[in-house]
C-alpha cells in the first residue's frame, strides 16, 4: 500500500512539472510572434511607403510645370557663321574703321533715345510699311544718323507671316519686284542706302538682285549685303552695275547677351585691325543698344575709329 501511493504521487509531479514547461514555451512562442509583427509594418503598409519613398526622390529631378526655361532666339533667318577663331581678347592700342548697322526699326519708337545718347556715326534700317517707319526716320534726321532702307527679300525658310507682296520672291514679274522696290524707297525719301531683311533665297539670284540693284543705283544710293546667303551674288553683281557696295562682317546680336553681344565686338576689333576695316550689324533691340553705346568710346580709346557706311564705303 505504501509503495503504490508514492508511485501516485511522483507521476502527478512529474504531470505538473511537464504542463508548466511547456505552457511557458507555448508563450515564449506566442510572445516572440506578438513581438517580431510589431517591428514590421504590414505588407500593405510596406508597399506604400516604398512607393512614397522612390517618388519624392524622383520628383528632386522634376522642374515644376510653372518654371518655363528662358528662351534665347537668335535672328529668325539661315545667318553665315564666317567666325571660326575664338577671338582674341588682347584688343591692340590702334585699329582701323568700324561702321555699325542696326536692323529692324520701325515697330516702336522706343529705342530713338539712345540715337540721341549715342555721339558716335550709326545707320539705322528700317522696315518699310510699318506703325512706326517714318518716325524712326525722323528721329534718325533729327540725331543726325544716317538712315537706310531694311529691304525685306526671300528666304530660304521662313515661318513667319508677312502681307502679301511685302516680302520680295524670285518667283514674281520683273515689273512686280521693280514696283515694290520703288514703293518701298519713296516710303523712305531721306535713306542713303539699303541691306537686305532676310533674302538667304533672294541673294543667290542673279535675275532678282539685278532689278533690284538697277533700283538702287537709279536712286544714287549704295547697298549692304547682310550675308545671309554663302551663294550670295551681290558682289560681283554690284561690281559689274557699278554700284556702291559693302557686306557684313559681324553679327552682333544673334545671341541675345551682354557676354555674346560682347564676344562680337571683340571679334569686330579684331577683323577691323587686321584688314583696316569691318561692318557690324545688330538689331533694335534695348541690350544691344546700351552695349554699342558703352563700348563704342572705348573702340575710339583704343585707336579704332568710328564712321558711318557710307564713309567707309567710299574711302575704305
Amino acid at each position: 500500500m505504501v509503495k503504490r501511493k508514492k508511485s501516485s504521487s511522483s507521476s502527478k509531479n512529474d504531470t505538473q512539472v511537464a504542463s508548466i514547461i511547456v505552457g511557458l514555451f507555448a508563450a515564449a512562442v506566442i510572445l516572440f510572434f506578438i513581438f517580431s509583427k510589431a517591428k514590421e509594418p504590414a505588407p500593405k503598409l510596406a508597399a506604400k511607403l516604398k512607393s512614397s519613398t522612390v517618388t519624392e526622390a524622383s520628383d528632386e529631378y522634376l522642374p515644376s510645370e510653372n518654371i518655363k526655361p528662358e528662351v534665347v532666339r537668335p535672328v529668325p533667318q539661315p545667318v553665315v557663321q564666317e567666325e571660326e577663331q575664338e577671338p582674341d581678347e588682347n584688343i591692340p592700342s590702334s585699329g582701323g574703321k568700324i561702321a555699325i548697322i542696326i536692323d529692324d526699326w520701325g515697330q516702336t519708337t522706343s529705342n530713338c533715345k539712345y540715337l540721341r545718347e549715342i555721339p558716335e556715326p550709326l545707320a539705322v534700317s528700317i522696315l518699310p510699311g510699318l506703325r512706326h517707319t517714318k518716325d524712326v526716320a525722323t528721329c534718325a534726321r533729327v540725331y543726325h544718323k544716317l538712315a537706310m532702307l531694311h529691304l525685306p527679300l526671300e528666304a530660304l525658310h521662313n515661318y513667319d507671316i508677312y502681307p502679301p507682296n511685302y516680302i520680295i520672291k524670285t518667283s514674281m514679274s520683273p515689273s512686280l519686284i521693280s514696283r515694290i522696290v520703288d514703293e518701298d524707297l519713296d516710303q523712305l525719301p531721306s535713306i542713303e542706302g539699303v541691306n537686305n531683311h532676310m533674302g538667304s533665297k533672294a541673294t543667290e539670284s542673279r535675275y532678282l538682285m539685278k532689278i533690284i540693284l538697277k533700283r538702287i543705283k537709279r536712286k544714287g544710293l549704295f547697298f549692304v549685303d547682310s550675308m545671309t546667303a554663302r551663294g550670295t551674288v551681290c558682289a560681283a553683281l554690284a561690281d559689274e552695275m557699278g554700284v556702291a557696295f559693302g557686306k557684313r562682317d559681324v553679327f552682333l546680336d544673334n545671341i541675345n547677351t551682354r557676354e555674346a553681344i560682347m564676344k562680337q565686338f571683340i571679334m569686330l576689333a579684331q577683323k577691323a585691325r587686321h584688314r583696316g576695316y569691318a561692318v557690324a550689324i545688330g538689331h533694335d533691340r534695348h541690350l544691344t543698344m546700351q552695349v554699342i553705346k558703352d563700348e563704342m568710346p572705348l573702340l575710339e580709346k583704343q585707336g579704332f575709329k568710328i564712321v558711318s557706311i557710307k564713309e567707309l564705303l567710299k574711302n575704305r
